[in-house]
């Protein structure tokens, strides 16, 4: 769609106009009354059409531009207002979801996935299968009008609140491993299913173990052909690693630089402090690059293989090298932040550089990636 930077401009100011009159929901110290926070605060935001704004509108969505998207990314970050809690069903499996379901499964999981009354989760990664994914061992055997699944994912993001599992499982074990995977859409609160939560260093329980035992899913829960997982999970990732770093690009830019303003006589760095902060700023102009050349494919909606492993691997680059820059502001000392937001601004600088070292392994493997882009941009040999 063909839009003027006069419209964009009236859009950014409408949700603008509109944030500053929105009730933000206020920052709690328990992990779980936080997400139900945020749940709450997606339901506002979907009512008020501003969730799914690039989405068709037969998805439920807005009919608008990846830029209107993005808009409304960089306002939620310049009002220091929260994301919705329900980002793996927004930004990953939703896409998905649209693209390859049928109507019927549009029409009756888009809306509540929406709104946040419905959270999602991602089985994909397995302990024994995370880089190589088409090694997974769940299995989903037909039985009649189901799927009976058994199997262990782990790295689940959000498992613990999620109400439905987009799960890789292998359905025929006769055919070359890529082909033999399909997609399924399992309800979580189905029986069989164990969710076990893991502590990461942040202190956060994000990510769960959920184990498979006898779980019943109906075949009508199949994404798109059987067999055809593989083809759909590289759509599910392509979003993980490409379009997520549109948002996290707002992020890590709005975090750093508000980290910054509450440092405490700047001017009295040391010259290898300073130095850093300018490695970290340069870093985030390159995210920005990267992130216009992601919108220009994806609204002319053509990649070239390896495109998204580029994404993912400037990503990690950049939040790590801002990871690394807030550790040392941090490692000088906590005085270097002003007493008003001490407290605020070394807990999420903290938070901001132990997350920085999962970057490299969440969405694909820095090796992996850089191997895709060899292979599938460059058109290097495998050997």
């Amino acid at each position: 769609m063909t839009v003027t930077t006069e419209e964009f401009d009236d859009y950014r100011d409408s949700f603008r106009s509109w944030l500053g009159r929105a009730p933000l929901p206020e920052v709690l110290d328990s992990e779980d009354e936080q997400f139900s926070a945020l749940r709450e605060w997606q339901g506002v935001l979907y009512k008020a059409g501003y969730l799914g704004v690039n989405w068709p509108r037969d998805w439920g969505g807005q009919g608008l531009s990846v830029r209107h998207q993005l808009v409304v990314i960089e306002e939620l970050d310049r009002a220091h207002a929260p994301h919705p809690a329900g980002l793996v069903g927004l930004e990953v499996v939703g896409p998905s979801i649209g693209r390859f379901g049928t109507p019927e499964q549009r029409a009756t999981l888009l809306p509540k996935l929406l709104s946040g009354e419905d959270i999602w989760c991602q089985g994909f990664s397995e302990p024994g299968a995370g880089s190589d994914l088409a090694s997974l061992n769940t299995r989903a055997v037909r039985e009649g009008d189901d799927f009976i699944i058994n199997g262990q994912k782990v790295w689940t993001t959000h498992a613990r609140q999620a109400s439905w599992c987009a799960v890789l499982a292998r359905t025929d074990s006769s055919v070359p491993k890529h082909r033999g995977i399909s997609y399924l859409l399992a309800d979580m609160n189905d029986p069989g299913i164990t969710v076990r939560p893991l502590v990461q260093l942040t202190g956060d329980t994000e990510f769960n173990e959920v184990f498979f035992d006898n779980v019943r899913v109906p075949a009508s829960n199949l994404l798109g052909d059987l067999g055809a997982g593989w083809t759909i999970a590289m759509d599910t990732l392509s979003h993980e690693r490409g379009t997520f770093a549109v948002r996290r690009r707002a992020d890590l830019t709005n975090s750093f630089h508000r980290a910054l303003d509450h440092l405490e006589r700047p001017q009295d760095l040391p010259e290898h402090l300073v130095a850093g902060i300018g490695v970290a700023e340069t870093a985030l102009r390159t995210l920005r690059a990267q992130t216009w050349a992601i919108l220009k494919r994806l609204e002319v909606e053509e990649s070239a293989p390896g495109d998204e492993s580029i994404d993912k691997t400037v990503l990690t680059n950049v939040e790590q090298q801002v990871g690394h820059c807030l550790r040392d502001l941090l490692g000088r000392s906590v005085s270097a932040w002003d007493a008003e937001t001490r407290g605020a601004s070394v807990g999420t600088a903290l938070r901001d550089y132990l997350y920085s070292r999962a970057c490299s392994i969440y969405g694909g493997t820095q090796q992996i990636q850089r191997n895709i882009i060899a292979q599938r941009h460059l058109g290097m040999p495998r050997d």
